[in-house]
């Protein structure tokens, strides 16, 4: 068993090795087929067919040739991109070969997949630290977490590129005057509201009258905190309809918001409705950020502002959010092991346990009296633990296929493959 497996090995290496010497100006183009199927090689152009026919001339040097209308997509691309296709396949799942494999994309300029290997280490070794250093992650307290994460744990926000505390933030977005307009804004929206809540019909109108002359851009955390935030969805559609009368990025930042967050589906959709045609690229850029949402219900929210904006430069975006990863904290059962009360009181270590930690040591020791203690029938205690799910975005789907007019299913692969076709 051994012999063959070192036989198969060095097949697999002189294979390898082939790839790697061939001079990486040849092509390794890929033509998608329509009832499944790759065909790779190089595709040749034959003066007499083209327009309808394809033809592929595979490494044994064969030309195989098929119908247009057979074809999915076709991609042109560079030699190494077949390599590493090749090669990832062949990986052990050991840190050594994980390594071996992300040295190989860095010395091809393969970011995104060096960045695939080196997870792919941390997913057996959660402690290797080049692997977590190359990732550009930082070591806090012996744990490791990624340069967003320890800043935004930090206190720190992002601004144009770099990390800063809220303070220097707002001072760099607002001068003094500004935020003196801010607040004026503040307080009139808080008068302006509660006149909408409130008896009397006059204070009523007189309100809606001045919420519908406001164009100030600094009025928007003024109207976000009296109108938006609120839980009287009269409100918060009053906020949307304000919002789309300010001709500035910071309304649009703030419709794409409620799309995203607010609970009620219809608000939602009508915040994204009221995004003017001129501000389209700057919403899905805004709505491209929600993708990578700690929530799963937010990325496809986002995904949904997406298919409704109807834009097609999100795609990649898209793409790649096909399948996202979340964390739940979930409730689990403790173990049926620990002490037991039994006839008139006794405690016992041992049988089934149906408390909490300190209360089986506190009736142990003594401490707590069993007359204390009443169990509901089927009690049963727990403890929270945190897991991480890979959930599939069924509205992520539907926004590509909305814009593309092609359906992968949740193939990320495919897609990408796809995509690379329309690029070229």
């Amino acid at each position: 068993m051994l012999h063959r497996f070192l036989d198969n090995s060095k097949r697999i290496s002189v294979i390898m090795l082939t790839m790697i010497s061939l001079p990486l100006s040849l092509r390794a183009d890929l033509v998608r087929l329509k009832q499944g199927g790759e065909l790779r090689g190089k595709i040749v152009t034959n003066a007499n067919e083209v327009g309808y026919r394809v033809c592929v001339r595979t490494v044994t040097g064969a030309i195989i040739t098929v119908h247009k209308k057979d074809v999915e997509f076709e991609t042109r691309r560079p030699l190494y991109y077949e390599t590493y296709e090749l090669k990832s396949r062949l990986v052990p799942e050991t840190v050594e070969a994980q390594w071996e494999m992300a040295e190989w994309c860095r010395e091809q300029r393969l970011k995104r997949q060096q960045e695939i290997h080196l997870e792919k280490m941390l997913a057996i070794d959660p402690d290797h630290e080049v692997a977590h250093r190359l990732l550009g992650h930082v070591e806090r307290d012996g744990k490791w977490a990624s340069l967003e994460e320890h800043m935004l744990d930090q206190g720190y926000v992002k601004h144009r590129g770099r990390y800063i505390t809220p303070e220097e933030k707002m001072l760099l977005e607002h001068s003094q005057e500004e935020r003196e307009r801010q607040s004026e804004w503040m307080a009139k929206a808080s008068l302006w509201a509660s006149w909408l809540t409130g008896r009397l019909d006059k204070q009523r109108e007189i309100a809606l009258e001045n919420f519908r002359g406001i164009d100030d851009p600094l009025a928007i955390p003024g109207l976000q905190r009296h109108l938006g935030e609120q839980e009287n969805r009269d409100l918060r559609n009053l906020y949307i309809e304000t919002l789309s009368q300010i001709n500035d990025s910071s309304a649009i930042s703030a419709l794409v918001r409620m799309g995203v967050f607010d609970g009620d589906r219809g608000l939602r959709m009508r915040a994204i409705e009221k995004i003017p045609e001129n501000q389209i690229n700057f919403a899905v850029a805004e709505f491209v950020q929600h993708l990578r949402d700690s929530q799963n219900v937010v990325v496809r929210r986002a995904a949904t502002g997406l298919r409704t904006l109807g834009s097609s430069k999100a795609v990649p975006q898209l793409i790649d959010a096909l399948v996202t990863n979340h964390s739940y904290r979930i409730k689990v059962p403790n173990p049926t092991t620990g002490v037991s009360i039994g006839p008139g009181g006794a405690v016992s270590s041992g049988g089934g346990s149906i408390l909490p930690p300190d209360i089986q040591a506190a009736l142990l020791t003594g401490v707590m009296s069993p007359d204390n203690i009443i169990l509901p029938p089927g009690a049963q205690s727990f403890h929270w633990e945190t897991v991480n799910i890979a959930q599939q975005n069924p509205e992520v789907l539907e926004a590509l296929k909305s814009l593309t007019s092609v359906d992968f299913g949740f193939d990320e692969r495919t897609w990408k493959l796809w995509l690379l076709s329309q690029n070229t």
